[in-house]
C-alpha cells in the first residue's frame, strides 16, 4: 500500500468546540479518525502536510500515515471542512484502513493525445464531463490516474468509460451503462462553417 505523506498528530481527549477551539489555538487542525473496528479516536494535526497534499490533485483518494504520539496509522481522508471566511481547514474525518479494506474513491482523469485528434484539430474543444471517475476497490490498489485517449476523436465524439485506461482491480460506481467522460464539441462558430458546407453540398448536388 502506497503512502503518499506523513502528518504529524496529537491525540486529544476532549471533543465538542472548545476542544476544537483549543487545537486551533494551537496551530493545529482538529480532526477525528475512525473505522477499522476500533472507537473514533480525536487527533488534532499539524496544517503544514495538509495544505501541501490539498494542492495536490486527488487528495482524497491519497492513503496516508497519521503519526500520533509514536503510533503510525494508516487513514484515507474523508472528509474536510473550511472556514467560510479564510478558505483555512478546520476539521478533517480521516478512515483507518489497510490494504485490503475496500473503499469508493474519485480518481483523476487525464486526457492524452489531444494532438493527434482530427476534430480538436479542426477547431472543436473538448468538454469535460467528469474529471474524476468514483470507483470501488482496496485501499492497496488505489489508481492514482486513469488516462483517456484522444487520439483519432473527431467532431461529436465522445470519449466513454469503455475507452479509458484503467489501471487496478476497480469497479465504477455508475454500473449498468456505458458513461460519458468528455466529448468532442464544435464551437457555435464551427457548426455554422459545417452546416454552411452541407448546404452548399447539397445544393451543388440538386444542381447536378
Amino acid at each position: 500500500m502506497e503512502i503518499t505523506m506523513t502528518i504529524p498528530a496529537k491525540a486529544k481527549t476532549g471533543a465538542g468546540k472548545a476542544a476544537a477551539k483549543a487545537a486551533r489555538y494551537e496551530g493545529l487542525v482538529p480532526a477525528v479518525v475512525y473505522g477499522g473496528g476500533a472507537d473514533p479516536q480525536m487527533v488534532a494535526i499539524d496544517p503544514r502536510p495538509l495544505w501541501k497534499g490539498l494542492n495536490e490533485r486527488g487528495f482524497l483518494a491519497k492513503v496516508m500515515a497519521l503519526e500520533v504520539e509514536g503510533k503510525t496509522i494508516h487513514v484515507l481522508p474523508r472528509d474536510i471542512q473550511f472556514d467560510r471566511v479564510t478558505d483555512q481547514p478546520i476539521h478533517v474525518d480521516f478512515m483507518r484502513v489497510d490494504a485490503s479494506t475496500v473503499v469508493k474513491v474519485k480518481i483523476p482523469v487525464d486526457f492524452v493525445n489531444e494532438t493527434d485528434s482530427p476534430g480538436l484539430k479542426r477547431g472543436a474543444v473538448l468538454n469535460v464531463v467528469r474529471h474524476s471517475v468514483e470507483v470501488r476497490c482496496k485501499a492497496g490498489e488505489i489508481p492514482t490516474k486513469f488516462d483517456a485517449d484522444l487520439a483519432g476523436l473527431q467532431i461529436n465524439d465522445a470519449v466513454k468509460y469503455s475507452m479509458v485506461q484503467v489501471s487496478g482491480n476497480v469497479t465504477p460506481t455508475i454500473i449498468g451503462r456505458d458513461f460519458v467522460i468528455a466529448t468532442v464539441t464544435a464551437p457555435s462558430a464551427l457548426k455554422r462553417q459545417m452546416m454552411d458546407a452541407a448546404a452548399a453540398g447539397g445544393e451543388e448536388a440538386a444542381a447536378e
